[in-house]
């Protein structure tokens, strides 16, 4: 199976995805923000980065870049329920503009996530 990268300062939400995703029979790395995402990927290659957009520290926003960069193999998919600014920008679009290959808007069901990386995976 894939080597899975789950970012989101949700406790719950990561425990959620890590548990959901090991059921599933991947391999699970997480970390609770973008700087902490970053270090993992300096050590380890993924297959598949799940990136939440509102983070303290460094938000999904400022961390897909750097992933596209670090680790141009590795496949992302960002997920939000929001929009920031004053405007309502959509966040999940500005993700695939810097390069998400997926988005997935909370809440989100299993059977979405699965579809995801059930396509980008193959």
């Amino acid at each position: 199976m894939a080597h899975i990268l789950v970012v989101d300062d949700d406790d719950a939400q990561r425990d959620v995805l890590r548990r959901l995703l090991e059921n599933r029979g991947h391999e699970v790395e997480v970390a609770a923000d973008g700087l902490e995402a970053l270090n993992l990927v300096g050590a380890m290659s993924f297959d598949v980065a799940i990136v939440d957009m509102y983070m303290p520290r460094m938000d999904g926003l400022q961390l897909i870049p750097k992933l596209r960069v670090q680790s141009a193999h590795t496949k992302v998919v960002a997920m939000s329920g929001g929009v920031f600014g004053g405007k309502g920008k959509d966040l999940l679009s500005e993700a695939r503009r810097l390069g998400a290959e997926r988005t997935l808007e909370k809440p989100f069901g299993t059977d979405e996530l699965t579809g995801v990386l059930q396509e980008l995976l193959g």
